[in-house]
């Protein structure tokens, strides 16, 4: 699936952050989706599939896997994946995007969730605080066949990663999981959306509230 991105300057985003010190190792601050790594279908673009032991990386932003002598390893050649299903939910890859997780889906369009993580070193500013560095994406990251491999850190870095909501169209085009797109997802009147979005105090910026609104405006009218 080609995904095409529209309006991405207007998207609805939330930010975590933690601050890993220098001295330190990225992996011991890995932290993953599911509480365990789970039996997942990967779908390669060219037909085949398989079964891996996954989970999904909240750090790095990126899928591992559990090989055969029960390493964790981060997949090297996401570029041949087409979708990996795995528990109640599914992924589908871009090249150059990343993983999108597809928590919905109607006829019409799945609400996915688009993670994105950046790593950028941490200066101390004149009374000692932490202040940020700008202009480095990944810092201390060596990416090799059998994974991505993290290294000591020798100065402080701020690890960041941005979660955007978003609704895929059967086109592939995405838009912004907000008001606008929802009401054009309801296609009813305005008056019944608002009663729904303030009698259920949907946040617009909340996974499980999401969820509720985009079953509210794809179920049979």
């Amino acid at each position: 699936m080609v995904l095409v991105l529209q309006g991405v300057a207007g998207y609805a985003q939330v930010s975590d952050h933690i601050v890993i010190p220098a001295g330190d190792s990225i992996s011991n601050h890995y932290s993953y989706l599911f509480p365990s790594f789970k039996e997942a279908k990967v779908n390669f673009r060219d037909g085949r599939s398989f079964t891996y032991k996954m989970d999904f990386n909240m750090l790095i932003c990126e899928m591992q896997y559990i090989n055969t002598k029960g390493d964790t390893l981060q997949i090297t050649n996401a570029e041949l994946i087409d979708s990996i299903r795995m528990d109640s939910c599914s992924f589908i890859y871009d090249y150059q995007k990343g993983y999108f997780q597809i928590v919905a889906v109607s006829d019409a369009a799945s609400l996915a969730i688009y993670r994105r993580a950046s790593f950028l070193p941490v200066s101390k500013g004149g009374m000692g605080e932490n202040r940020q560095d700008g202009g480095v994406q990944m810092v201390n990251l060596m990416n090799t066949r059998e994974g991505t491999r993290p290294m000591v850190l020798d100065q402080d870095i701020n690890a960041v990663r941005t979660t955007t909501y978003l609704l895929i169209l059967k086109s592939g085009e995405m838009e912004n999981a907000g008001k606008a797109a929802f009401m054009k997802l309801y296609n009813g009147d305005e008056k019944s959306f608002d009663h729904y979005i303030k009698a259920n105090k949907i946040n617009l910026n909340q996974q499980d509230d999401l969820e509720k609104l985009f079953h509210f405006c794809t179920q049979p009218k």
